[in-house]
């Protein structure tokens, strides 16, 4: 019984003109308040999920380098061989897809992800290394044909490339 008095309270102050006006004032400025707090937030204070940065070319390039020299300081012996390594391009990243069955065959779109501030971005699955382009070597002893063809095969192993992109010279 004591449901059906709540009940019938809640109606009468519902029936209130003033007490629905008030109500519906008060949630206006609810609102209008929510919206001026966002607006007033620093820029600097908002904080956006980023993408996850790619390592730099120049630094993948780098690596490759200094590995390539140890193998070089391993095969010859010498302190410090010059290596150089070229790349074809920069990598690129390697985005989600969704597959459509449409009635004209199959529709492939990439998987878009928006942030709070509407920014629209792929999804990213991973992301390819650069391709290597060559390589050379300097070295004091590339003027022994045995020696040369060692650093050809151990350079063309070591990058994935074919011999044709390896240039193994003689230095001082």
């Amino acid at each position: 019984m004591e449901l059906n008095k709540l009940w019938e309270q809640a109606r009468a102050a519902l029936r209130d003109k003033r007490l629905t006006r008030l109500v519906f004032v008060l949630g206006l400025c609810g609102i209008v308040l929510i919206g001026i707090s966002s607006l007033l937030q620093p820029e600097e204070g908002r904080t956006e999920p980023q993408p996850q940065a790619a390592p730099a070319a120049g630094q993948y390039r780098q690596q490759l380098e200094e590995d390539l020299r140890q193998v070089v300081k391993a095969v010859t012996g010498e302190p410090d061989p010059a290596v150089m390594v070229t790349l074809e391009d920069d990598g690129r990243w390697v985005y989600a897809q969704d597959k459509k069955l449409q009635d004209a065959g199959e529709e492939e779109s990439h998987v878009v992800l928006e942030d709070s501030g509407g920014a629209q971005r792929g999804l990213e699955l991973t992301q390819e290394q650069p391709r290597v382009k060559g390589a050379v070597i300097v070295s004091r002893t590339a003027a022994d044909p045995d020696m040369r063809e060692k650093l050809v095969n151990a350079a063309r192993t070591a990058l994935g490339v074919p011999s044709s992109r390896v240039c193994v010279v003689e230095g001082r």
